[in-house]
């Protein structure tokens, strides 16, 4: 089932792009690189809230699409449903995890960059890889060499999309219950991270960062997600809201507190710190999700740039982090280890940017099209929103 909806790839490439923004800090803090300082805290948290803004995203189209499927057909057919999600997100993930498993410990050390990986560890990142358990080998085995990092987060999309038709099945008639049941489960798992340290000697911290790795801790975000497409879906039970709730002024005040948090200019670092403000960003970005797709929406991301930039901003993500790591070290060959703001602030996270959106174009044209062919043939129905 092909769903459109406007707006939708241009904020799924912003996304990506905060990723790629605060890898790009990270690499630049971690060589001592670059002058405006104010950059690290900016960029602090726009990765985590990117990857958060993804689940919610994810949350809004899938549950929209088996919503609609189900009110057309009576059910879902889980067969088609699979094959579409496996051939979008299978091709570049195997094709790419793959590839860098087992030939970039090499890389590296033609290009002098040490590295612990045995045949052993590399057999073990590849199992888990294979298995899509990146964010589980993270929660559990950290000690492992080479891992896959950035991969962690497409094992918990793919785990949620493994349940997620048969929960929408089952709740089909109490859907509201089913998302207050996510976030119940959402905020339970960072409290008992919490209190455990209470009665078990292990540290808040670290469970607070396993947790961080797993399917369960971002119930609330998918949660969300589905919660604004239920509203959407059944929104003629919805007009006094959609109606009250999306003027110009709401909608101007939402969008600017969600620049501002984005940005880690409004924070509270005690939620932050224990992650419970993914559920000020659930909010924040349901709230996006509906904006972004209403008739008086203040959003205007309709270009043709960004809507390619949204089409392939998967790859975007799989491929940002060794081209950030790639690009430091070409910059400190050419340019020396400074503190040039134009270089290293600004030149730096420009060519990251665009370096890494080129590669992901070709490997949207070249090869990733070629199995979204397939997928269209396990569509039902053509709706645009």
């Amino acid at each position: 089932m092909k769903v459109y909806f406007k707006n939708l790839d241009g904020i799924r490439f912003i996304a990506a792009l905060l990723v790629i923004l605060h890898h790009a800090q990270f690499f630049k803090a971690h060589h001592q690189v670059g002058q405006l300082s104010f950059l690290n805290e900016a960029f602090v948290s726009t990765g985590r809230i990117g990857v958060n803004l993804f689940f919610v995203l994810s949350g809004f189209l899938i549950s929209y699409l088996l919503m609609s499927e189900n009110a057309q057909t009576g059910t879902i057919n889980f067969k088609n449903f699979y094959f579409r999600r496996i051939l979008r997100i299978w091709p570049l993930y195997l094709a790419y995890g793959i590839s860098l498993t087992l030939i970039a410990p090499y890389l590296f050390n033609m290009m002098g960059i040490p590295t612990a990986e045995d045949s052993r560890t590399i057999f073990t990142n590849l199992i888990f890889l294979l298995l899509f358990a990146v964010n589980i080998q993270l929660a559990f085995f950290p000690y492992n060499k080479g891992i896959l990092e950035i991969t962690w987060s497409v094992c918990i999309e793919e785990q949620f999309y493994l349940l997620w038709p048969l929960l929408l099945l089952l709740f089909r008639k109490r859907l509201k219950s089913l998302f207050m049941v996510l976030i119940t489960i959402g905020f339970t798992s960072k409290l008992l991270c919490l209190i455990l340290p209470y009665f078990f000697d292990v540290k808040a911290e670290y469970l607070l960062e396993t947790s961080y790795l797993l399917l369960f801790d971002k119930l609330e975000l998918f949660g969300t997600g589905m919660f604004a497409a239920y509203i959407l879906f059944h929104r003629e039970r919805y007009l006094g809201f959609l109606s009250k709730g999306f003027t110009k002024p709401i909608q101007i005040a939402m969008l600017l507190l969600t620049v501002l948090v984005i940005f880690s200019v409004l924070k509270i670092p005690v939620v932050s710190k224990y992650y419970f403000d993914h559920f000020i960003h659930a909010a924040l970005f349901g709230y996006l999700m509906l904006a972004a797709v209403s008739e008086n929406s203040l959003l205007n991301l309709e270009y043709p740039i960004m809507k390619t930039l949204g089409k392939i901003s998967y790859g975007i993500y799989m491929f940002h982090t060794p081209v950030c790591q790639l690009l430091i070290i070409v910059f400190i060959k050419i340019f020396g280890a400074g503190r040039s703001l134009i270089i290293y602030d600004l030149l730096y996270p420009i060519a990251c940017v665009v370096v890494t959106c080129i590669i992901a174009y070709f490997s949207y044209e070249w090869y990733e099209k070629r199995f979204l062919r397939i997928k269209s043939k396990y569509a039902v129905v053509h709706t645009r929103i």
